[in-house]
């Protein structure tokens, strides 16, 4: 074990660095430090020297610059095994600093206040400190690092009982100085990239920096190693959600969490609503402006077999009445539950399904602004595809195209059926009904090439699932535009009375000219909503 005999103690966050430096004076160790941290432990009594002593130069421009000095950066960074080295070490006065205790200005905390100004921000980017846990990571044979509070009890634990820093431990801290750089560099350059070049949505680079929250039970498939990661500059999304009960997450549950909070964050929290997702799209949805509990039976209804083992999601607190139905009802077995809280005796009652995964995500249908300020991302062999979330509403205009005009009553369920639509895998088309208090669904079809066949299949769900007599006079929304009428026509003729679509095909006038003949009301939103 190379012997420790001089470190040097400069931190911004002081959690627990008065302790830490008794323990390193225990083992013998000399102690240099800079004023703000000489200042805590001089008021501690702790005797340590003073960099500028030490350096025989003060710290100047306010402490920009104290630690920049060959004393310091040769200290750390020449190599004890070189025989040039140790004579120019020896030439200059240069003594050797074998351990270098410093974490930075917490820069990416400060950029959070929605007023600091650009001076503010400057004065917050370490300099010094980058310098010296870079060099020291660059001679980690030689000197230790230690770039956080969090690893000052596994450093103390290898001083007591090795007499030193194991090699693996050595390496593994200079590994985490590249990454806290690696992190604090890309806060830097979005930040002003944010700042001086705000309207550049897509620029040229994108600098992202993630860390594990969690591993995941398994991948996509049970042979395959997967784990969730956060954007660390996110400051809510799926990192925000409290498990309350049940097994590990596994990747396609995060997959069906993440698309089931995205519906959930697209109706927000007017009314009761309830959606119920499997394999990331919507097998029941429904609204009730009165009650939880109806809301839920009437999205259960519209697939009782396909809900077996898929994902539901609230945007009210879930009463107790509605966890009777889920744990009392025959045949229900949910993988995922989300919701943004839970009645006390509602979760009692949910926890009698010891497998079911409950997730709490508190106030995040509050932050859909903040949310979706990041970017999209999707990888593909050898690199992302990037884009803006489709975050802005469904509605881009309300135009009804045909003579036939559509009550409020009808707008709305027109609205929910388009909404839903959405988040169903294009092409997609989903048939939706009035009730006497709110709007559910009857037929949802998903993920077929053809706009006639996706609407043929949700027609023919909604009849083998006994809503044939919902069908008559339902509202249908399908994800994009009618290529010709004849998936207007299946609408029609299963029993829709009005249809929306983003309008935009060539045909259009076809397809308009198809919907007065046939006594239907159609109107385009202006807005494609694919979903691939």
């Amino acid at each position: 074990m190379k012997p420790i005999k001089r470190a040097i103690v400069s931190v911004f966050d002081k959690t627990e660095i008065v302790s830490f430096v008794k323990s390193l004076i225990e083992q013998g160790i000399e102690i240099l430090s800079t004023g703000g941290t000489g200042d805590i432990l001089e008021k501690n009594g702790i005797k340590f020297t003073k960099i500028s002593e030490y350096t025989n130069s003060p710290e100047i421009f306010e402490g920009r610059v104290k630690t920049l000095h060959p004393r310091i950066e040769g200290g750390i960074l020449y190599r004890r095994n070189l025989e040039r080295d140790q004579k120019e070490a020896k030439k200059y006065n240069i003594l050797p600093i074998d351990m270098v205790v410093c974490n930075l200005y917490q820069f990416q905390e400060a950029i959070k206040k929605p007023d600091i100004t650009l001076e503010e921000a400057l004065e917050m980017i370490d300099i010094g400190g980058p310098t010296m846990i870079r060099a020291a990571a660059k001679n980690f044979p030689d000197v230790v690092v230690v770039p956080s509070s969090k690893y000052y009890g596994i450093v103390l634990s290898e001083l007591k009982s090795l007499g030193g820093i194991s090699d693996n431990t050595r390496a593994k801290l200079a590994q985490e100085v590249f990454v806290i750089m690696a992190n604090y560099n890309a806060a830097i350059a979005n930040f002003l990239h944010e700042r001086y070049n705000p309207n550049v949505v897509l620029p040229n680079q994108i600098i992202k920096f993630y860390e594990k929250v969690q591993d995941c039970r398994y991948g996509e498939n049970w042979d395959q190693l997967a784990a969730y990661y956060q954007d660390v500059e996110s400051k809510f999304g799926l990192h925000n959600l409290k498990q309350l009960n049940g097994k590990e997450i596994s990747f396609n549950n995060y997959l069906d969490i993440d698309a089931c909070m995205q519906m959930l964050l697209d109706f927000g929290k007017e009314d009761y609503l309830t959606a119920i997702l499997k394999h990331t799209t919507p097998n029941g949805v429904a609204i009730d402006k009165k009650e939880q509990l109806k809301s839920v039976e009437m999205a259960f209804k519209t697939d009782p077999k396909s809900a077996f083992g898929g994902v539901w999601g609230f945007n009210r607190e879930v009463r107790e009445n509605v966890a009777n139905f889920i744990v009392n009802k025959e045949k229900i077995f949910i993988d995922v539950l989300i919701a943004p809280s839970f009645e006390k005796e509602a979760l009692t009652i949910l926890k009698q399904k010891q497998n079911m995964r409950i997730l709490e995500f508190g106030n995040l249908l509050e932050k859909r602004e903040e949310i979706y300020q990041n970017y999209e991302l999707r990888s593909v062999l050898g690199g992302l595809l990037v884009q803006e979330y489709d975050s802005k509403p469904v509605i881009k205009e309300w135009k009804v195209v045909s003579k036939k005009d559509v009550s409020s009553s009808d707008k709305e369920a027109l609205i929910f059926a388009y909404k839903v639509s959405k988040w169903a895998k294009s092409n997609s088309a989903v048939f939706a009904q009035i009730y006497d208090t709110g709007i559910y669904t009857i037929g949802i079809g998903a993920g077929q090439q053809s706009r006639v066949d996706v609407v043929k299949l949700a027609a023919q769900k909604a009849i083998e699932l006994g809503h044939t007599l919902e069908l008559r006079g339902s509202y249908m929304g399908t994800d994009s535009f009618f290529p010709f009428p004849d998936g207007l026509e299946v609408s029609v003729d299963a029993g829709a009375k009005a249809i929306i679509n983003p309008g935009g095909s060539i045909r259009d006038d076809m397809v308009i000219k198809r919907a007065d003949e046939l006594g239907c009301a159609l109107v385009f939103c202006g807005k494609r909503v694919f979903r691939h």
